[in-house]
């Protein structure tokens, strides 16, 4: 997962769609490895409860990967244009996930 998620920050540089798109990607790379990092940090600690929490969003973020691919070829299809379908996408594939996993969280 570091070696993905250290890959997707680097990738989310040369991200088609410009500065809007490699921003999203960049931003869920970071927001992968900072999950990742800290659910270990926390079993480590003995804290059951907020490692499963971060492991949470973790998990979110790796499913970008499902959810990128699911909502390019609809927005491309509404849409009509792949580029603006690609920047829009490179946030809805994360961003929604994450608020799903918030909301996951927030009922334990």
């Amino acid at each position: 997962m570091i070696i993905s998620s250290v890959s997707a920050v680097y990738m989310g540089f040369y991200a088609n769609g410009g500065f809007i798109s490699a921003t999203g990607f960049i931003c869920l790379g970071v927001i992968w490895l900072v999950t990742t990092l800290a659910a270990v940090m926390q079993i480590r600690r003995g804290n059951i409860i907020k490692h499963q929490q971060f492991m949470t969003y973790s998990y979110a973020c790796t499913f970008a990967a499902v959810t990128l691919r699911l909502w390019y070829p609809l927005l491309k299809m509404v849409m009509g244009n792949a580029e603006s379908s690609y920047i829009a996408v490179a946030w809805l594939c994360w961003v929604p996930n994450l608020l799903i996993a918030y909301i996951i969280n927030r009922k334990k």
